[in-house]
């Protein structure tokens, strides 16, 4: 199961996990949006010969997920992954970060993937299996003008590692997937309209982060090798693994290194 898979780097990890050899439930919440990644995926459902169910629901809304988790388990019987792909991003200063901001962030990247995530678990304990939750270099190190995703990603980065040590007893396995800027379509131009004192730099991808963007399928493929491998913690560039363990062990470091790496352009 991908939740928020009906576009962007949600239909990747469909895609690849089609490749991969498994069946895909795709929860989104637009009807429309399910149809049309249903049709980009035709082609690869025929070479395939994988199947593909569009559920439209809510997952930030726990008896919706619980109403759709029922619905898999006595449709299909058998959950093996399940991936948490929903998410919303953010752009501000903290002294502008209102709660009502706060509970939107933490609802969309973090109650989404526990509500998910609980529902899921009778199936996943039967089958041994992967819970895959979509982080971010944010769940790493808080860099500035991110508003409140960074403090969400933390708490999804918390979240997985305690799943991960308590429910490895019951052979499920928990990873996080931590990706640095991906390429997409409105790139630059998703946050023209933030408010705030904010510079220019700050609306960009990743905040401005020195940074190229990525492609999604090198996530995706990130994804299968977390479920192949049991792979607990990635880190997309690999080489800022380093860079973030030298900022948690050396904090004045770290914060030296986030301001040359965020410092605004020209």
């Amino acid at each position: 199961m991908v939740t928020g898979g009906s576009a962007g780097l949600g239909i990747e990890i469909v895609s690849a996990l089609v490749v991969a050899g498994f069946d895909i439930v795709i929860i989104g919440r637009s009807q429309e949006r399910l149809e049309s990644a249903g049709e980009q995926l035709d082609a690869i459902l025929r070479w395939s010969g994988r199947r593909v169910k569009l559920v439209v629901g809510d997952v930030s809304d726990q008896d919706c997920v619980n109403r759709i988790f029922a619905d898999l388990q006595g449709e299909w019987g058998r959950l093996d992954v399940l991936v948490n792909c929903v998410g919303i991003s953010d752009r501000g200063r903290v002294e502008d970060l209102t709660g009502p901001r706060v509970r939107e962030l933490i609802d969309a990247n973090v109650l989404s993937a526990l509500y998910c995530s609980q529902a899921a678990l009778p199936m996943l304990r039967a089958s041994q299996g992967v819970v895959v939750n979509i982080g971010s270099l944010s769940s790493k190190v808080g860099a500035r003008y991110l508003g409140g995703y960074s403090l969400a990603k933390h708490a999804l980065a918390g979240l997985t590692q305690q799943m991960r040590l308590e429910w490895r007893e019951y052979g499920v396995h928990v990873a996080l997937i931590n990706p640095g800027p991906i390429m997409r379509d409105d790139a630059g131009q998703r946050y023209a309209g933030a408010g705030g004192d904010l510079p220019d730099s700050a609306r960009l991808p990743a905040g401005g982060a020195k940074l190229k963007g990525m492609p999604p399928q090198k996530v995706a493929q990130a994804v299968v090798r977390a479920v192949r491998k049991r792979s607990p913690d990635i880190i997309l560039p690999g080489y800022l693994r380093l860079l973030v363990a030298i900022g948690h062990a050396l904090p004045r470091l770290g914060d030296w290194l986030l301001l040359k790496f965020t410092s605004p352009r020209p």
